[in-house]
């Protein structure tokens, strides 16, 4: 999505009447992961109290461990989706036989008719991350958001990128994909100390 249409785009997300497909096309936006990965994103793979998403090896892509510190907006809306209460395990429950939503071709077609934009599921990933180069994180610390390899150069064989080092990096893509969409505070709302 262009940076110029973000605003409209997160809009008409926010607007769907599907709460489902919207939470997921927002976890999505705001978080880089693949379709599938956040699809079937399990409650017992979100650890609220070290606001943290745990997906063991065997549910990436790339057959990692993907630790990924939660943003602000990420945890909001975990914490929504939870209170609502839980169908099943899955985050994004739904009747199909996985009992998990498969693909948000419907979604993305209705944010189409309605905006103009159609893209797909990874678009939307290629647009965190396009997102997240802008703003001047390492580019080391991108990769670990998404999970892409760190490298097979010397020096990215020796780093060890945790999950804490990630936490900053991504809050600050938060912020300023917040920025880009148009996504104002509450009026009254102050903002609290990270801890």
């Amino acid at each position: 999505v262009k940076t110029e249409d973000l605003p409209r785009f997160y809009s008409a997300v926010d607007a769907l009447t599907n709460t489902t497909a919207c939470d997921y096309v927002k976890l999505l936006l705001f978080t880089g992961l693949r379709r599938r990965e956040a699809a079937a994103l399990k409650w017992d793979e979100i650890d609220f109290a070290q606001r943290v998403i745990r997906l063991p090896a065997s549910r990436t892509k790339a057959k990692r461990k993907l630790d990924l510190p939660m943003s602000s907006f990420v945890r909001d809306l975990l914490v929504a989706r939870r209170s609502v209460g839980r169908e099943n395990d899955y985050v994004f429950a739904a009747s199909g036989k996985t009992g998990h939503i498969e693909e948000p071709k419907f979604a993305l077609a209705q944010v189409a008719k309605e905006t103009g934009i159609a893209i797909s599921a990874h678009d939307i990933r290629r647009t965190f991350i396009t997102v997240a180069e802008s703003c001047d994180i390492s580019p080391l610390a991108l990769k670990a958001l998404v999970n892409h390899a760190l490298g097979n150069d010397v020096t990215s064989g020796y780093i060890q990128m945790s999950t804490e080092r990630l936490r900053e990096a991504a809050q600050r893509v938060c912020d300023h994909l917040k920025a880009l969409c148009g996504i104002a505070e509450p009026e009254g709302a102050t903002k609290m100390e990270r801890t």
